[in-house]
């Protein structure tokens, strides 16, 4: 994973390098965008784990982690901010990098 975040089914957090990543639930807005990457994993390879996950979706969606890295998670913030105060998103987003 390199720049943005992934989801992990069944995540073990002994296995996580915390100092790097941050391990959260998945949000609402993420659960929409999970369910439409394990659909289309349900269709192509015709998955049956993602068939099994999908008839019980909102159990499912809580057996998921997010994982993203810490770096990565200042910038989405910055950039959020940037955006809600009227400022330049640049701007905001290469303050966040050097910190």
């Amino acid at each position: 994973m390199s720049g943005g975040h992934g989801f992990v089914l069944d995540l073990n957090p002994e296995l996580v390098n915390t100092e790097l990543v941050e391990v959260e639930a998945v949000s609402a807005e993420d659960a929409l965008a999970l369910r439409a990457i394990v659909a289309a994993h349900g269709e192509y390879p015709d998955s049956a784990v993602a068939r099994e996950l999908l008839a019980d979706w909102p159990a499912a969606r809580r057996r998921f982690s997010a994982v993203i890295p810490r770096d990565f998670k200042r910038v989405l913030e910055a950039t959020r901010l940037a955006r809600v105060n009227g400022e330049d998103v640049d701007t905001a987003v290469m303050a966040a990098a050097r910190t």
